[in-house]
């Protein structure tokens, strides 16, 4: 069975911390077909660069980049992509200062694998 897929995922950061927010891992079986996401920081500065991507195992592939001025406050996916089992989203936030809420957020189809399968033939 297909499903609407939207989810926030947030942090509030703290000195030490990394930068990064990640999703929720794809459960096995299963597929995500996301057709917008989008990372945000509402108290950052408009000129700071955010990173958005996938975590596989423990390869980080990226989806898109924004460079400074072009970010504002968050950057979203050009276009839709797929999550196998065990992937995650990622947001980089290379510069995050103490106490800015961080997030990302999510909207797609999840579907089982045979499902998936059949939207590929």
């Amino acid at each position: 069975m297909k499903q609407i897929y939207a989810r926030s995922f947030t942090v509030i950061f703290s000195t030490g911390d990394s930068g990064y927010v990640y999703s929720d891992k794809i459960s096995p079986g299963k597929v995500l077909r996301v057709e917008t996401c989008f990372a945000y920081a509402p108290e950052r500065q408009a000129s700071e660069e955010i990173i958005l991507g996938i975590q596989d195992g423990a390869e980080k592939i990226i989806i898109r980049a924004a460079a400074p001025l072009a970010t504002q406050k968050g950057v979203a996916n050009d276009n839709p992509f797929s999550m196998g089992e065990g992937d995650q989203l990622f947001a980089y936030f290379p510069n995050a200062g103490d106490a800015e809420k961080l997030a990302i957020h999510v909207i797609g189809v999840l579907y089982t694998l045979d499902e998936w399968r059949k939207t590929r033939e």
